[in-house]
């Protein structure tokens, strides 16, 4: 399911800016405006965001957790982070009135109504979370030998996500590439999360030693 869930997710953008028409840009105009209610064949994105979400949240919450109940205490609050930041991603309601790409539609107008500024806020807090997420992650996976596979990916993203979030946020105000920026973050989180549902899939097939 966690894999499936972060194809889901890619699948929901990439395909979807396909037909967005020549006034779309995925260097300029961001993921979010794929599901403004402008936007052609809304109802795609909105599809796989959600399975995406969903999915990443019960792999996190019903597998990831479980797996990781060995470490104890240490960073126990890390496969929630995961969880809830990705379910929050997830969501595309209130929907944005209209895609930036479209004639007559402004930053203004889309954060003065309740799908815009809802967006804002909620997306931004929670891929913010999810950014940060591998610090305190990679905390609790780092005492579990059957985990250390995932260190290669991990531990350069404690670093790399949130110097990608922070050029997503900076590009927020200068107007400036803001949808390569949050493409590279989001591709970037997708990698390490994908790489946990593998590995977890490893994990599970290891042959447990008999208890003595």
């Amino acid at each position: 399911m966690g894999v499936a869930a972060q194809v889901a997710f890619m699948a929901g953008w990439t395909i979807a800016e396909t037909w967005q028409g020549p006034r779309y840009s995925p260097i300029s105009d961001t993921i979010s405006d794929l599901q403004a209610a402008t936007a052609p064949h809304v109802w795609f994105p909105i599809a796989c965001f959600a399975a995406g979400g969903l999915g990443t949240f019960c792999f996190a919450v019903f597998g990831l957790r479980p797996a990781l109940a060995a470490a104890g205490k240490v960073a126990a609050q890390a496969p929630w982070m995961l969880a809830i930041s990705t379910l929050a991603l997830g969501n595309s309601f209130p929907l944005i009135p209209c895609s930036a790409a479209n004639l007559g539609c402004s930053l203004h107008r889309q954060l003065t109504s309740p799908g815009g500024l809802t967006d804002a806020i909620v997306a931004g807090v929670a891929l913010s979370v999810l950014a940060f997420t591998p610090a305190p992650l990679w905390q609790r996976l780092r005492v579990l030998p059957s985990w250390q596979g995932v260190k290669l990916l991990l531990v350069p993203a404690r670093v790399v996500c949130p110097f990608l979030f922070a050029l997503v946020a900076v590009s927020s105000f200068t107007g400036t590439d803001q949808g390569l920026a949050e493409r590279v973050l989001v591709t970037s989180c997708v990698v390490w999360v994908g790489a946990l549902a593998v590995t977890l899939l490893l994990v599970a097939r290891k042959p447990r030693r008999p208890v003595t």
